[in-house]
């Protein structure tokens, strides 16, 4: 099988991205919620804003998540649903063990 050193490179840089438990905090809640503002992941994580701006910020960079406005609140869902089912099976396979 031949492997595109791009196409490595990027995957990489995803799971990367994932690796801090905020992070994958935020994916788990994202899954499932359809959508959730700032201050909504603050309370479910107990979180400070400035500090899960910084991981939605990291999360949007690699187009993991997006966020829509909704009159003065950003909306923020997962658009990249094979990170999502990633992230899920790992959560799963470790409530097991």
């Amino acid at each position: 099988m031949d492997f595109s050193k791009k196409s490595i490179d990027l995957s990489s840089s995803i799971l990367k991205s994932l690796g801090h438990p905020i992070r994958i905090s935020i994916v788990l809640s994202l899954s499932n919620n359809s959508q959730l503002t700032v201050s909504e992941l603050c309370d479910r994580l107990l979180v400070s804003q400035p500090v899960m701006s910084l991981h939605l910020g990291i999360l949007r960079e690699k187009k993991i998540i997006a966020v829509k406005k909704k009159g003065k609140q950003s909306l923020y869902s997962i658009v990249n649903h094979s990170v999502n089912q990633i992230v899920r099976v790992i959560y799963n396979s470790n409530i097991s063990i």
